[in-house]
């Protein structure tokens, strides 16, 4: 340590010695921005990181240790940005809420929870002066936010204009735990992607009708319109600000609100006069009370499609095809119990698996 950084440490100590930690507290409880012109952790004033968030300047930030990684004042830039931040005292982290997005920062630890997610930046935040810093990389990873870093000038500016991406996928599990809310469309287990709701995320009908969370159930083939943004993680998850039942008004009529899933290959297929009139499935339940392997019987009015919502040939119901069933709840107490599909969704021909 230098000579500046000990005379720096030495004030900063007297500073809150004198004052019992008011100043402490203040920086990170005050709903006002604290706006200083250095806190480097470097004592030259040419080390400080400037910073400006839409072309105004917030207070200056500094480089790590490292030199390497430019730290930024956390409630400057979230106050810059429009994101309601809440200091926790007791853990020392902050919850920042903005619309569908919401994280979690902790100080000294490198994990950003980003919609019940945590994500790594190779940095974690830290306090200098009373004051909460993250890596500059947390607008851009975190907030979305676009960031670029010449020399000690970092600048940030925010999308007017969320990129989000609409895609169509069928309902494989619904998730409706308290404040954690989702639902998974387009697969099953790893497969397709789980979209994280919020109270700002609108649920309708496709006749326009404003439906909520509890009127969905698994089976259903829904339009989602959600962040390009999305996790590493699989499945994927991602932001979600629209979901829209495609299902007409006919088909809603025929489905239960109780529905049984079951994903996984056809075993066996039986055929009566020249037609399909059982599929066997072996694979995973997608809900408690669903057997793993069932037979299905399939009915004139079954639904035949694939995840897009298209109508598929009862053809493509051959052995080995992968599929989910979903199905009544009224089962035979047989091994494996029989029961009558709604809707079977064809995910990949045995084909295609066998090419694989």
């Amino acid at each position: 340590m230098n000579n500046n950084m000990k005379k720096v440490s030495a004030l900063m100590a007297l500073t809150m010695a004198l004052g019992g930690g008011a100043a402490y507290a203040s920086a990170l409880d005050n709903t006002q921005p604290v706006h200083q012109t250095s806190v480097s952790a470097n004592s030259n004033a040419a080390d400080a990181v400037n910073v400006s968030v839409n072309g105004a300047s917030i207070s200056d930030g500094y480089w790590n240790k490292d030199g390497k990684v430019a730290m930024i004042p956390l409630r400057d830039l979230t106050e810059a940005l429009g994101i309601e931040l809440k200091w926790n005292k007791e853990n020392k982290s902050a919850e920042l809420t903005r619309g569908v997005l919401w994280t979690q920062v902790t100080t000294g630890k490198d994990q950003y929870s980003v919609n019940k997610m945590l994500l790594t930046l190779g940095t974690a935040p830290e306090i200098t002066g009373g004051t909460l810093y993250v890596p500059a990389s947390f607008a851009e990873k975190v907030l979305h936010g676009q960031v670029n870093t010449t020399g000690n000038q970092v600048t940030i500016s925010s999308e007017e204009d969320v990129k989000t991406v609409t895609e169509h996928g069928v309902i494989t599990k619904i998730t409706n735990n308290g404040e954690y809310r989702s639902i998974q469309i387009g697969g099953a287990g790893m497969d397709g992607i789980v979209l994280n709701l919020s109270d700002e995320t609108k649920f309708t009908s496709v006749e326009g009708k404003e439906i909520a969370l509890t009127d969905l159930t698994i089976g259903m083939n829904v339009e989602a319109e959600h962040s390009q943004i999305t996790t590493r993680s699989l499945p994927p998850q991602t932001p979600t600000y629209k979901v829209t039942v495609l299902d007409d008004a006919a088909e809603s009529e025929t489905q239960l609100k109780e529905v049984l899933g079951t994903a996984g290959t056809i075993e066996n297929v039986t055929t009566a006069e020249g037609s399909i009139s059982q599929i066997e499935i072996t694979g995973t339940r997608l809900t408690e009370t669903a057997p793993d392997h069932v037979v299905l019987n399939i009915a004139k009015d079954t639904l035949l499609v694939n995840h897009e919502g298209e109508t598929v040939k009862a053809e493509e119901l051959t052995k080995g095809t992968k599929v989910i069933g979903f199905y009544s709840p009224v089962l035979t107490r047989s091994l494996p119990p029989i029961g009558t599909a709604w809707k079977v969704v064809v995910e990949a021909p045995a084909a295609e698996l066998e090419a694989k």
